[in-house]
């Protein structure tokens, strides 16, 4: 068996790649929001980025927790609550991004929101791994 197939065959890949997945759909609903408030409701971008997070990261736990990690706790409540807390820290680290690229490097909103995601994804992963779906089996 040679480097990919091993690789391909590696759990953590496997979580990692279903993972993106899931959190690509949850992406396209967060930058939806995102855009629908700011450019046809005119809330300020980081207070529309703070409220997209949050159906994003609802969107995201639902289909992570059924469709990726399948996961069978019947502790929602608890298990969301350890979801919510990663993602908070997430959200801090997204919104401390979004705003430096946006009011110091001048990115347009969406772009800015795009590199935050992308560099947030590998805190989410991980903590959701090592807490949210292990934690509450």
């Amino acid at each position: 068996m040679n480097y990919i197939d091993r690789l391909l065959q590696n759990q953590d890949v496997k979580l990692f790649s279903g993972y993106v997945i899931c959190a690509g759909f949850a992406t396209l609903v967060d930058l939806g929001v995102l855009y629908s408030l700011t450019e046809y409701l005119h809330v300020w971008y980081f207070y529309s980025a703070a409220f997209a997070y949050f159906i994003g990261m609802v969107t995201n736990y639902s289909l992570n927790k059924y469709l990726n990690f399948r996961n069978k706790s019947r502790k929602i409540i608890p298990q969301f609550g350890l979801f919510a807390t990663v993602a908070l820290v997430g959200l801090g680290l997204n919104q401390l991004i979004l705003y430096c690229l946006v009011e110091f490097a001048n990115l347009w909103y969406i772009l800015a929101k795009i590199i935050a995601i992308f560099i947030v994804m590998f805190w989410s992963f991980y903590g959701h791994k090592k807490l949210t779906f292990s934690v509450f089996r």
